[in-house]
C-alpha cells in the first residue's frame, strides 16, 4: 500500500500538463496493476481435496436399501462446497435413478469428512449401477475439487415378500400332506 501511495504522490508532484501526460496515464495502469495483484490472492485461492474412498452396498434385491458412504479430505482451506452423488444404471443407461447433495460446511487442511447416506431400491431393473461422486465448490457439480469417484453395485429384483410367503405355504402344505411318508418308526438300528 505504501508503494500505491508513493504513485499517487508522485502523479501530483511531477503532473505539469507537458512532457509528463503520458507519466499520468501509465501511473494509473500501474495503480490497476498493483490493485489487482493485491487481490489476485484472494481470487486465485481454490480449494483442495481428494476423495479418500467411496463404498456402496446394499441393494441387492428390489425394495432394499442401498447405502453410500465416502470419506473426504482436505489439502488446502475449502469453503462452501458440496457432495454431490448421482446413481444411474443398469448398465450403460443414463437413467438417473437416485441423486443427493451434501452440503460441507468450512475446512482446514487435512480436516477429514465422512458421509453416508442411503436410498431404497424401488423397481430398479436388474442390473449394474454406478453411483457417482464429485466435490465442488459452491453449488455446482463440476468436480473442481476432486472426483468425480465411481463405486458400482448388482441388483437384482426380487418377486416380493407375497409371493415368498405363497411359496413357503404351498410347500409346507406339500410336507404336511405326505408327513407319513417321513414318519419315524422309532426302531433305532434295525435293518
Amino acid at each position: 500500500m505504501a508503494v500505491l501511495a508513493q504513485m499517487i504522490w508522485l502523479e501530483g508532484k511531477l503532473w505539469n500538463g507537458s512532457e509528463l501526460l503520458g507519466m499520468r496515464k501509465f501511473t494509473w495502469i500501474v495503480i490497476i496493476a498493483t490493485l489487482l495483484a493485491l487481490a489476485a490472492p484472494v481470487r486465485v485461492l481454490a480449494a483442495g481435496g481428494n476423495i479418500l474412498y467411496l463404498i456402496t452396498w446394499g441393494g441387492y434385491a428390489g425394495n432394499t436399501l442401498v447405502y453410500v458412504q465416502t470419506t473426504i479430505q482436505a489439502t488446502e482451506r475449502t469453503n462452501n462446497s458440496n457432495l454431490n452423488y448421482t446413481i444411474t444404471g443398469p448398465g450403460s443407461d443414463p437413467t438417473i435413478r437416485a441423486s443427493h447433495t451434501t452440503p460441507i460446511g468450512r475446512l482446514n487442511a487435512w480436516n477429514t469428512v465422512t458421509d453416508e447416506w442411503s436410498v431404497m431400491n424401488t423397481d430398479w431393473p436388474e442390473g449394474d449401477y454406478t453411483v457417482r461422486l464429485c466435490w465442488s465448490t459452491g453449488a455446482s457439480t463440476n468436480c473442481n475439487i476432486a472426483g468425480p469417484v465411481t463405486s458400482v453395485f448388482h441388483s437384482v429384483p426380487t418377486l416380493g415378500w407375497l409371493l415368498a410367503a405363497g411359496g413357503l405355504g404351498i410347500l409346507f402344505l406339500f410336507l404336511w400332506r405326505r408327513r407319513n411318508d417321513f414318519a419315524f418308526s422309532g426302531k433305532a438300528g434295525t435293518a
